[in-house]
């Protein structure tokens, strides 16, 4: 079934390691560390998925900040 749809446009949304974009993932958690770096995708808490380029359900993720210096 997976295969028929990912034929048809559905696709998963990528989160770990990825920046932080509030398009396409839901921030349900926050960890402490560098207020000035980048926000970053921690861990991957649900999936998210895209259909045709349009976002179904965003991914639920736990982000943190990239060490800048």
């Amino acid at each position: 079934m997976k295969e028929v749809l990912t034929a048809e446009g559905l696709t998963a949304i990528a989160a770990k390691g990825q920046s932080f974009d509030p398009n396409y993932h839901e921030a349900a958690l926050t960890v402490d560390g560098e207020d000035d770096g980048e926000p970053y995708v921690a861990e991957e808490l649900r999936s998210g998925y895209t259909y045709k380029g349009r976002v179904l359900r965003p991914s639920m993720v736990k982000v943190a900040r990239r060490h800048t210096g």
